[in-house]
């Protein structure tokens, strides 16, 4: 089998070729310059140098993540237009098991450790070679506490045997996190990766079990590993289309994280908002809290409307991020609608315009947008009830419930205070 191999998921560019499980060249750069710069002529030198014919290799292997953003883009953009120019498939290698091949042959676990930044590592914990240090046992508590958990070395034939062991598959953790589930395994240690210069000093000082780093030859990403794991992925079918691949990320870009913190600063401005226009404007206001406990629940909405009459959706945490538009204009918030629709029937529980912006069907356009909502909603009938209370005394909105749809069915004598007042139970 005839692999191109790439790695540009960390500061090292590296580019390979390997036929029929011989290396045959590899080209490796680990110095200032991009990767936008040094991959594509590296793969070139190869092509050149090698005298390879594209045309007759059978798959490009990459490492596919985790690690640098832009590294895994650049990496992953070279990979996909050169498979589809080529109508070859693509061999996904793990970051971190590309690196513990590396050690291959290596006795004990091998750990490679990436720096991730924000105080943590991508990581993995792996067995690539024998699976016990010969003189070495591991103690009587840990076998009786884990009777297999040295004992799972592969047997001779075991067609997965030629793979990486995976103890802990990729992640992101602290160091610290990281060196307390390998104290738990007990077993000696080999740290690799461009992680290691970093906290060398913490793993010298924390690490409990017998460790060494690898050799600076072996120390960082090279696409030889990525080559000679991707042949025996690609020997096991785990080839895919080129147009399928897409990157690991373990966690979210920079861009996508302070994203995420606007969006989530501007969902509890809209929160302060409404809990702002329900202090003005209602005697038996909702407290910031109680609007913001009410989000919890996800059969409970709250639409805003703007002066021009656009509508938006305060969304629950887990969801707030994909409702926000990077670079969206700000505009001044002018009424809501706060409604449940928690079973067949649903409830309006609060509508509310500013009144320097009434008079202009924004409330009537919120009552609108919550019935096209609830006629919307899976599997919910056309024949849903919706309930309401008003004071009886708020002439303009029962002029508005009534003329979209809503009519009296009851009346709660003196339920509202400060004034007293009876409420209007209304029913569409």
């Amino acid at each position: 089998m005839k692999i191109i191999a790439l790695d540009s998921s960390g500061m090292v560019a590296s580019a390979a070729y390997q036929a029929d499980g011989v290396l045959i060249a590899e080209y490796t750069m680990n110095h200032k310059r991009t990767h936008s710069e040094t991959l594509l002529p590296m793969l070139d030198r190869i092509v050149q140098d090698a005298e390879i014919d594209l045309s007759a290799i059978d798959a490009i292997a990459v490492a596919a993540g985790p690690g640098s953003f832009t590294g895994l883009r650049i990496g992953a953009a070279t990979v996909k237009g050169l498979a589809l120019a080529l109508e070859k498939p693509v061999v996904p290698v793990p970051t971190c098991e590309g690196l513990a091949w590396n050690m291959r042959g290596a006795a004990g676990l091998v750990v490679p450790i990436m720096d991730a930044r924000r105080g943590q590592v991508y990581t993995g914990i792996y067995r690539v070679g024998p699976a016990f240090v010969p003189g070495y046992q591991p103690t009587a508590e840990k076998e009786s506490s884990d009777p297999d958990r040295f004992s799972s070395e592969r047997k001779q034939g075991d067609t997965e045997s030629d793979l990486p062991e995976i103890l802990l598959d990729q992640t992101a953790c602290s160091i610290e996190e990281l060196l307390d589930i390998l104290t738990e395994k007990g077993e000696p240690v080999t740290f690799l990766g461009d992680g290691v210069p970093v906290l060398r000093q913490i793993i010298e000082e924390k690490c409990t079990v017998p460790f060494s780093f690898a050799p600076p030859q072996n120390a960082l990403q090279r696409a030889a590993s990525v080559a000679a794991l991707g042949e025996l992925l690609a020997e096991r079918g785990k080839c895919i289309p080129a147009d399928e691949f897409a990157p690991i990320y373990l966690r979210k870009s920079q861009a996508e994280r302070e994203h995420d913190a606007a969006a989530a600063a501007k969902r509890e401005e809209d929160i302060r908002t409404v809990a702002e226009m329900e202090k003005a404007l209602f005697s038996d206001a909702w407290s910031e809290d109680a609007v913001k406990d009410s989000l919890r629940y996800s059969y409970n909405h709250i639409l805003l409307i703007t002066e021009a009459g656009n509508i938006r959706s305060i969304r629950p945490k887990e969801d707030v991020a994909d409702s926000f538009l990077v670079g969206e204009e700000p505009e001044k918030t002018a009424g809501y609608i706060i409604y449940a629709d928690a079973t067949e029937e649903a409830e309006l529980y609060r509508i509310a315009v500013f009144p320097e912006f009434r008079r202009k069907g924004l409330g009537r356009r919120l009552v609108e947008e919550m019935l096209r909502r609830l006629r919307e909603k899976k599997g919910v009938a056309e024949s849903r009830h919706i309930f309401l209370e008003v004071r009886a005394g708020n002439t303009p909105a029962i002029s508005l419930y009534s003329g979209c749809g809503f009519h009296e069915i009851d009346r709660r004598k003196k339920y509202y205070h400060n004034p007293e007042e009876d409420a209007v139970i209304m029913k569409r």
